[in-house]
């Protein structure tokens, strides 16, 4: 007697089937996932060493020269350790890269970060020759950190697991602030070590300090308990408060006033010491979210494992249960009451805790992701400017930046503003 055709041998799928490759879809995305924190950890490594860079040569051009040389030569060396360590690191991360559904804006950031990084060693020819001023030589760095930013950020949205995309966001955001916290030791270098601050100068400083306390109000928002409480640490530190006087220092003085060179000196080195100590900070996030992301992959795999044998208890997946099989919603669990019994019921039982289980980590992750919201405000009212005026993307951070400074006004509020007058500029 010929045998009945089963329904996997009429190319049917099972809803086990569905659920299984549901979980290891959710295990390769964690993979994945686990690569690119992987890539975040390497791309913070590397903005650190380039914002000590940055400080250093802006001592250096800001003295003419005369100091600082041989300690921006070590500052370099160390650089280059960093960038070999992020290419080896994304090299690896390749291949997931590639998995990415709209990698878009990911691979726009890794393009210029590559790109910046092959011609580094121009921008530091033309700085040994002094052949560019401070200014030009903090833009130039802080555009090479703001790819590898954008790298983290993409991370960060595109993460589908709520608690590393906590982790994710505090992460950003700590290193957004660090970044404009070096910004900051670069512009106080350049102003100690030339003796003047000038009203653009001070401006500028103002507008670097309270943004970047934005940044951290949303890392302490996001952040584990550990990096909190090792931040709080950071900011009764002797150093913090010597950096405070500094900074009036610098604001009361707005026109050329004889200083010792020393001052410049001593703003690097607090400051450098005060952003190693966020650096410190960092490091315990990234191990929080190397553990947590080797957890989450650990449970994933236990979980499919569990699955697997709680769908082989049940019996023989490829025929349909002859008991009912009641579909519900997921906000409406099942009890003693339904009418589903035995297979259908156990079936459904896995299918819907699959189910509640999604929609607590969308709920979760709703709220991480409006953390990130402010930049993406950012980066659309950069390119409203940059197609109403037709200027670069460079420029359009410059205006913004500068309308915020001169209206006193927080970035995304600036932002924000912009936007809403995109449909005045299409109309004109």
């Amino acid at each position: 007697m010929k045998k009945e055709k089963t329904a996997k041998d009429r190319g049917f799928r099972t809803a086990a089937d569905y659920l299984t490759a549901s979980k290891q879809c959710e295990i390769r995305n964690l993979k994945s996932l686990l690569s690119l924190c992987e890539l975040v950890v390497a791309c913070g490594n590397l903005v650190h060493a380039l914002q000590r860079e940055r400080g250093a040569s802006n001592l250096f051009l800001g003295s003419g020269g005369q100091r600082f040389e041989s300690e921006l030569t070590q500052i370099r060396q160390r650089t280059d350790a960093e960038v070999t360590d992020f290419r080896s690191t994304l090299s690896a991360a390749n291949a997931h890269l590639d998995r990415l559904a709209d990698g878009t804006r990911m691979f726009s950031g890794l393009a210029y970060a590559v790109h910046a990084l092959s011609e580094l060693h121009l921008l530091r020819g033309k700085v040994s020759a002094q052949q560019l001023d401070a200014g030009v030589v903090t833009e130039a760095y802080s555009a090479v950190v703001q790819g590898l930013l954008l790298i983290v950020f993409e991370t960060a949205d595109i993460a589908a697991d709520p608690e590393i995309a906590r982790a994710l966001v505090a992460m950003f955001n700590l290193m957004q602030g660090k970044e404009l916290a070096g910004q900051e030791r670069a512009a106080g270098s350049a102003g100690f070590a030339s003796l003047h601050f000038d009203d653009d100068r001070n401006a500028l400083l103002a507008h670097l300090i309270a943004t970047q306390e934005r940044c951290f109000e949303i890392f302490l928002q996001f952040a584990d308990a550990d990096s909190v409480s090792r931040w709080s640490s950071l900011q009764r530190t002797p150093e913090l408060l010597e950096i405070e006087r500094m900074r009036r220092y610098a604001a009361a003085s707005t026109s050329p006033v004889a200083r010792e060179l020393e001052l410049a000196d001593r703003w690097f080195s607090l400051m450098t010491v005060h952003i190693d100590g966020m650096k410190q900070v960092e490091n315990s996030l990234e191990n929080f979210l190397t553990r947590l992301c080797v957890d989450r992959l650990a449970q994933a795999e236990a979980s499919l494992k569990k699955s697997q044998l709680a769908l082989g208890n049940l019996g023989s997946t490829n025929e349909f249960s002859t008991e009912p099989f009641v579909l519900v919603r997921a906000s409406h669990p099942l009890d003693e009451r339904s009418d589903t019994k035995g297979y259908g019921k156990s079936m459904m039982e896995l299918l819907q805790y699959q189910s509640q289980r999604l929609q607590q980590m969308n709920s979760e992750l709703t709220e991480a992701r409006a953390a990130l919201e402010e930049r993406k405000l950012l980066e659309r009212a950069k390119a409203l400017l940059m197609k109403h005026r037709g200027i670069s993307e460079d420029e359009a951070h410059k205006l913004l930046r500068n309308m915020a400074m001169n209206q006193s006004r927080r970035l995304v509020d600036v932002a924000r503003s912009v936007i809403d007058m995109a449909a005045v500029w299409h109309n004109q």
